[in-house]
């Protein structure tokens, strides 16, 4: 009993310091977006996320065991079931598990108030900054809009067609990294510095700066505002999507109903300065430079398509993209000295029994 006891206050311990940045960053975060939405009535569903998740962890978990079972077969062992453990333990699963559960128990919260909160940021402050948005983004690109200059080689349907669907897959592609940092056993610091810009990224670009320049985007500026500037876009979108589907309109509708509706849904919320999507491809490609090889041109490549295919789909201004990639570097190197900071006092404070 008691050495059971023991082992649930080391591991309790022991997940505590390994998350430390990460929860106190959430929590800073739930604290000001609770505080927003009781000032301006922004309604808040904490369960918003909650069945998603639990369908990736049982994915992520059925992979797992899929391609640890097939490694220990290969083995050809007396027992599969023993091998399949011995396998998973040389692997510090344990501690893996330890570390990394409370940061997918703590996800679906954080996704839940950021959701939330996105589809009530028109209540903050009213979508005004498009315009001012279109201008910048004309004069960056030489008095055209960003499309229009990439129509020339990206306007065919097949082109658009690889564009949406490598797009699409941004939601896949970004839990399967996070999953594996959330995990990792490896470097502890990276790890934390990881989980912390992830935070600060949803929660300084996708809140604050997009309530700042509350814009709607390329897709969304006739039926909100009424302008008629990207209906060409628009309409050649809606052309290939008569011949192979562009799943980004079909995206856009259900996006524009859901924001006349009351209270947060999934994916809901429209806004368009600076570009999430850019903002976590920028992220990634940070994390995974420092491997080297494959990984690492695959991020950047990944990134690069991910900026053209939110500019080409009608979802973000060139613009949008820009300012994610210079202020994901910012936030990266901010969050790596918090978990620094946080290491060096837990490395003080600690005693040692070595």
């Amino acid at each position: 009993m008691m050495p059971a006891l023991g082992l649930q206050l080391r591991g309790s311990s022991a997940a505590w310091r390994a998350n430390e940045p990460f929860f106190i960053a959430v929590m800073a975060y739930a604290v000001a977006v609770l505080t927003a939405a009781a000032y301006w009535h922004i309604p808040i569903d904490l369960k918003l996320y909650s069945q998603p998740f639990l369908l990736v962890g049982f994915g992520v978990t059925a992979v797992l065991l899929a391609v640890n079972s097939r490694r220990a077969m290969l083995e050809r062992p007396k027992r599969l079931l023993p091998a399949l453990l011995d396998q998973l333990a040389a692997k510090e699963l344990p501690n893996r598990l330890i570390t990394g559960l409370p940061v997918v128990f703590v996800l679906p919260v954080f996704f839940s108030l950021f959701t939330s909160v996105k589809g009530g940021l028109n209540r903050i402050v009213p979508f005004y900054a498009d315009t001012a948005l279109i201008a910048i983004d004309r004069r960056i690109h030489g008095g055209v809009d960003a499309w229009q200059m990439l129509h020339p080689l990206l306007g065919f349907g097949p082109i658009i067609f690889i564009l949406n669907s490598l797009y699409d897959i941004w939601f896949v592609v970004m839990f399967i990294v996070l999953f594996c940092v959330t995990f990792s056993t490896v470097n502890e610091w990276l790890r934390s510095q990881y989980l912390v810009a992830f935070v600060l990224v949803w929660a300084l670009l996708g809140n604050f700066v997009a309530s700042m320049f509350a814009s709607v985007g390329p897709a969304f500026v006739m039926p909100i505002y009424g302008d008629a500037t990207f209906s060409p876009l628009m309409s050649y979108l809606q052309t290939i999507n008569a011949h192979c589907p562009v799943w980004a309109l079909r995206a856009q509708a259900l996006l524009y109903a859901n924001s006349v509706l009351d209270g947060p849904r999934l994916g809901s919320g429209i806004s368009a300065f600076p570009s999430l999507h850019v903002a976590i491809a920028t992220l990634n490609a940070i994390y995974l430079w420092r491997f080297g090889g494959l990984l690492r041109w695959l991020g950047a490549a990944f990134l690069v398509v991910i900026q053209l295919g939110a500019v080409q789909l009608g979802w973000h201004y060139g613009i949008d993209g820009y300012a994610s990639m210079l202020a994901t570097p910012i936030i990266w190197v901010t969050a790596g000295r918090i978990s620094g900071r946080r290491k060096a006092k837990a490395e003080i404070v600690t005693p040692s029994y070595s």
